[in-house]
């Protein structure tokens, strides 16, 4: 009886490297499981690595349906449009989103019902207790846009010098265009030789009603005192200082009340508020000493 000898199985070690043939037949095959009820899909993949060992693989995926889009009729029809002007040498599905080249101006909107505000802002006391800023640039007067140090049409508007004092002369001598005429009175803190008192060009202030204001901006000029304080009271006089060399506000200032109870009512609302872009410190001016 003849005996069939099996054939024998193929060792890795008797295969040469470079012989150039593809050994993945000796792998098992690429197996897919799934997907399952979640979605969960395995791919299990068999190759060598660098050693020359057989590496199992596993790839877990998970698959999710995507909704399909709802497009109308019309948005369908249009895209079977010929392309017209620069788009028609264009490829199918280029520059889908076009950048617009133009110049786009962003304009504040206006608040709701701008028009009754505007009567309600009319009363500056009502503001004052609702804690509201008073915000108007010197420069334009706008209200409650910017702050007057930013205001964007500071370099149009011609600069006033109405409110800065003049540098008296090298003499001390008061500037005038003729000297007295003849027979005319003089007050004797006007005579030559006199010695002048502080606050004789019209800076006197009443010390019983006056009231001191402290850490002022630099662009603060007397007007601005006067419509702040104008609300609490009449107003006999304002005084800023100012810098005779700069032309700027010294930081400080002083108010004259007719009534001493407005210029209490302007200490307790005013001390301590916002103006600009500093908190303004209001109290009882101190009584001069003589």
């Amino acid at each position: 009886m003849a005996i069939q000898n099996e054939p024998a199985k193929l060792r890795w070690g008797e295969l040469e490297e470079d012989d150039g043939e593809d050994l993945d037949f000796l792998l098992p095959p690429r197996q897919v499981i799934g997907p399952d009820e979640n979605g969960i899909k395995r791919v299990i993949e068999y190759q060598f690595d660098d050693d020359g060992n057989k590496v199992k693989i596993t790839t877990t995926t998970r698959t999710r349906k995507l909704a399909n889009a709802r497009l109308s009729k019309r948005a369908v029809e249009r895209r079977s449009w010929p392309k017209f002007g620069d788009a028609v040498h264009e490829d199918v599905g280029a520059r889908l989103t076009m950048v617009s080249t133009e110049e786009i101006v962003l304009e504040r909107p206006k608040p709701l019902g701008s028009s009754k505000e505007d009567a309600k802002n009319s009363d500056p006391l009502a503001q004052f207790n609702k804690g509201a800023v008073l915000m108007v640039c010197r420069t334009c007067g706008k209200k409650g846009d910017h702050w007057t140090s930013r205001c964007p049409y500071k370099d149009l508007a011609p600069q006033s010098e109405g409110f800065v004092d003049k540098p008296p002369t090298a003499d001390g001598s008061v500037t005038a265009t003729s000297g007295p005429a003849k027979g005319t009175y003089v007050p004797p803190s006007l005579r030559a030789g006199a010695e002048r008192t502080t606050g004789s060009d019209m800076r006197r202030r009443n010390d019983e009603n006056s009231v001191r204001v402290t850490n002022l901006s630099e662009d603060t000029r007397e007007p601005d005192l006067l419509e702040l304080f104008r609300p609490f009271g009449a107003v006999s006089r304002v005084y800023v200082a100012i810098d005779q060399k700069t032309g700027m506000s010294r930081g400080f200032g002083f108010v004259n009340f007719v009534s001493r109870e407005d210029a209490q009512r302007a200490i307790n609302k005013l001390n301590g508020y916002g103006y600009d872009n500093l908190i303004l410190r209001v109290e009882w001016a101190t009584p001069r000493t003589t």
